[in-house]
């Protein structure tokens, strides 16, 4: 899998299908605008020591081994695990 984008071209612009032209750059931060209109965003934020050592468990290292490990969930784990503990939390 190549980057979306490199500096120089844009895997998707439609003008030149990322071989490398003047537009690349602009066609990449209008296709990051278009998916983020509101600017880069985190998954979660944890602020009090509580909430640190509730992170350990969400995104800490042995939670990325296991949903990375054998049999584990990958990113879609890692996401799930945030989400159960935004709604615990809220």
């Amino acid at each position: 899998m190549t980057m979306r984008f490199d500096g120089k071209r844009y895997r998707d612009c439609r003008f030149c299908q990322g071989r490398g032209c003047l537009y690349c750059e602009a066609e990449a931060n209008a296709e990051y605008k278009r998916q983020f209109p509101d600017g880069p965003k985190p998954i979660a934020t944890f602020k009090t020591p509580e909430e640190l050592e509730a992170a350990r468990h969400v995104i800490g290292r042995e939670a990325i081994e296991k949903a990375f490990g054998p049999g584990g969930g990958g990113i879609g784990e890692i996401v799930a695990n945030i989400a159960k503990y935004k709604e615990q939390n809220s």
